[in-house]
């Protein structure tokens, strides 16, 4: 105590610190606490500044390190408790956040508890905390609350509890949520007047631009759409985000001409070896098929969205397209079941049942275990692989669900029809590439998900000379991704 009295360096370093940190001049502030601490390496005050700065400065390992120093000096100090759970936090290591923010009160502890219920599923106990933070101050507390309503479906309950915070840098947030709550003249206002004060350099001016593209492009007015586009253009590189969104496509459709090339290239031996009179289609019907699927998926979703949001471009609004996407899957899947339909009609009765033998589908309670667990496994691989696309809806809702069921509509055509045609083209040895590569395109995105997909359903189809087990497998899977879903910790993955 003493010696504190007669050496005022550290203090003097450190009002500088928190002078400078409240005008928010990190850099400096971050070196006048340095300098205290180089005057004295205990001194606590400094310290614990210190490792908030490197904080907020994404400097995790720093901070770390300071956070660790701190524990021994101080271990019972409530704020080295907040910035160790501050800390774990960003670490990724939740559970120990929030067990070390538990019983400490404080609006910066309430929002740790929120951010590592919220990524542990526990949706409830973090909104709770979120509005508990919001109520001793903190008024973040109230944008993550929304935040989460939004995750949760709920736009319209989020709008309500942003309530009157106001500024530009929360309307491309309250413009979205106007969006999802099939509000879109409103959200086209917000947005319009958010534009006028927001820097084109702020990341939230080209989030603004794209939401009010949606908005108008929803409502049908193409010319202002096409305006706030061309605008959106000028800040953000368009063209390139279209390619990273679907390069893994592209680089699949060039596999796939690729391989058509070699296999017209061996056309000649294989047509002398193979011949089926009774069959009627060509590899450029089964493309038509393909196409008019997407095409009448696309006119149901279309519609869908107009008669449920007054939005023409539901399946690209938040919260609408877990909705609207999974009408597209079902509508393009029942369109390929079908087709499949007019062909198989035609089988003869002496040959072997297309479909293979019906007591096959109790083998499909496996097959869609594993057809569930691959889709799980992917959703907690997507945030580590960030060049992995993500799904296009939520399979733990019941219309996402209701989509992934709907997919054993499209068996017949991709696991049947699919492959013959191929067969009798190409050969048997090329086939199951091209049915493997048509099954994952056909389906557009996540392709390493649909891919790992076809190729599994292909092997399962020849293991048991029918699809029924394939069939069967999507209803298990459907069926088994709702129940999970009820676990917090698979509920945080989507």
């Amino acid at each position: 105590m003493a010696a504190a009295q007669f050496n005022p360096g550290p203090a003097e370093y450190y009002y500088q610190c928190r002078t400078l940190y409240t005008k928010h001049v990190l850099t400096g502030a971050a070196a006048a606490c340095e300098l205290s601490l180089t005057a004295n390496s205990d001194y606590v005050p400094a310290l614990k500044l210190l490792a908030r700065i490197y904080l907020d400065e994404k400097r995790v390992d720093e901070a770390g390190d300071l956070i660790d120093h701190l524990s021994k000096l101080a271990p019972d100090d409530l704020e080295t408790r907040t910035l160790s759970a501050r800390f774990l936090l960003v670490k990724g290591r939740y559970r120990q956040a929030l067990e070390m923010s538990r019983h400490v009160p404080g609006a910066e502890a309430s929002l740790i508890r929120g951010r590592a219920l919220e990524k542990l599923g526990r949706f409830n106990e973090a909104l709770a905390a979120y509005r508990e933070a919001a109520l001793l101050g903190r008024e973040e507390g109230r944008v993550y609350a929304a935040e989460l309503l939004e995750r949760m479906h709920r736009p319209s309950e989020a709008l309500e509890e942003l309530g009157d915070l106001e500024g530009p840098e929360l309307a491309p947030l309250k413009g979205r949520l106007l969006l999802s709550a099939g509000r879109l003249p409103e959200a086209a206002a917000t947005l319009e007047g958010a534009l006028k004060e927001l820097p084109s350099s702020d990341e939230r001016y080209a989030e603004a631009l794209r939401t009010l593209a949606i908005s108008y492009y929803g409502m049908g007015k193409i010319g202002k759409g096409n305006l706030v586009l061309s605008q959106l253009g000028g800040s953000s590189d368009l063209v390139g985000g279209l390619l990273r969104a679907s390069w893994l496509w592209l680089f699949g459709a060039l596999l796939l001409a690729a391989l058509h090339l070699y296999g017209e290239s061996r056309i000649e031996p294989i047509s002398t070896l193979e011949v089926r009179e009774d069959y009627t289609w060509g590899v450029g019907r089964l493309y038509a098929v393909f196409a008019l699927s997407w095409l009448v998926g696309g006119a149901v979703a279309l519609l869908a969205g107009w008669w449920l949001y007054h939005n023409l471009l539901a399946a690209f609004t938040p919260v609408q397209a877990d909705l609207v996407r999974p009408l597209f899957f079902l509508s393009a899947a029942a369109t390929m079941a079908l087709a499949a339909l007019t062909v198989l009609r035609h089988t003869p009765e002496e040959a072997p049942p297309p479909l293979g033998k019906r007591e096959n589908w109790i083998e499909g309670l496996w097959v869609g275990t594993l057809l569930a667990l691959l889709v799980v496994g992917f959703a907690w691989l997507r945030p580590r692989l960030p060049w992995l696309h993500p799904l296009p809806f939520n399979p733990l809702l019941y219309s996402g669900a209701l989509a992934v069921a709907g997919m054993a509509l499209a068996e017949p055509l991709l696991r049947v029809v699919a492959p013959t045609v191929f067969r009798v083209r190409y050969g048997a040895g090329l086939a199951p590439l091209f049915a493997i590569l048509t099954g994952g395109l056909v389906w557009l995105s996540p392709l390493v998900l649909w891919w790992s997909a076809a190729a599994f359903l292909y092997w399962v189809r020849h293991r048991f000379a029918g699809i029924w087990p394939n069939m069967a497998g999507w209803l298990t899977a459907a069926l088994i991704l709702l129940l999970v879903g009820l676990l917090p910790s698979i509920r945080a993955l989507f």
